[in-house]
């Protein structure tokens, strides 16, 4: 479990304020950068720009301190090491996750739930840091992913993604793919597979499939409507890709359903 401990949101110490704590601190502290700062790790110096993040681990040595204005957000937390080390994103040196917007809104709530202490905070804070990692974990991935640090196409691919997922019924042609992204085809093959790790067919059937099964627990609905709401024009289409993801045909899938309610 994460037990929150002392945190700030926006902080803003005096100019050029250093911190200086050569044996660490006794908790993890989580630090986002919002104005340029220079770093001491391993008594190597290293200039932060704003929007990037350190955890420093209990007992490492802390040494940074603002190139002029100092404004930077962190909590300091406890946890047990096996429960952190479920996240990939690195320790005791800076990163650059892709929105730090979000970051400091985790921090926000985390802060305002430490101040006010109200009722199951610690458990607000708990889920909340929870909620900030794996945020902060995800974004990691995606930038090592990223080639040549183009943001603007991630950022595309990722709102494609979203928009072709959540309408997964209506039809995606590769051409209007394409439109969207603004690219070609071969294009657009390369970059979906490095982003997601699929095809976006393959995704696509995915997502078709698991509205397919939640509609199927509805008993007013028959089996080719179903299919047809899911985005599938053709019944026997649907059964193929129905049982070679679930295991089972649409029927049966209804019969064990019915059976484990009764």
């Amino acid at each position: 479990m994460f037990i929150g401990g002392y945190c700030g949101y926006n902080t803003h110490n005096m100019d050029c304020d250093i911190i200086y704590r050569p044996n660490g601190s006794a908790n993890y502290l989580f630090l986002l950068i919002l104005k340029p700062m220079i770093f001491v790790i391993n008594e190597v110096e290293i200039v932060a720009n704003p929007g990037a993040c350190i955890l420093y681990t209990p007992g490492f040595g802390q040494k940074y301190q603002a190139v002029k204005e100092f404004y930077n957000s962190f909590i300091h937390f406890d946890t047990d090491e096996n429960f952190l080390a479920q996240y990939s994103f690195p320790v005791n040196t800076l990163f650059y996750p892709y929105n730090t917007d979000d970051i400091n809104w985790y921090i926000k709530r985390i802060h305002k739930e430490y101040l006010i202490k109200s009722t199951h905070y610690q458990m607000q804070i708990h889920t909340l840091i929870i909620q900030l990692f794996i945020h902060i974990d995800c974004d990691c991935i995606n930038n090592i992913q990223e080639p040549d640090g183009d943001t603007l196409l991630n950022s595309a691919f990722q709102s494609l993604r979203l928009q072709m997922l959540t309408y997964c019924e209506e039809d995606w042609p590769i051409k209007r793919i394409c439109e969207i992204v603004n690219l070609e085809k071969s294009q657009v093959y390369f970059y979906y597979k490095l982003y997601f790790n699929k095809t976006p067919k393959g995704e696509l059937i995915d997502a078709r499939i698991d509205k397919a099964k939640y509609l199927l627990t509805n008993e007013a609905l028959q089996i080719n409507q179903v299919a047809h709401a899911s985005g599938f024009s053709d019944i026997y289409h649907f059964s193929r890709c129905f049982k070679k993801i679930c295991g089972c045909s649409p029927s049966k899938f209804v019969v064990k359903f019915r059976n484990r309610k009764s």
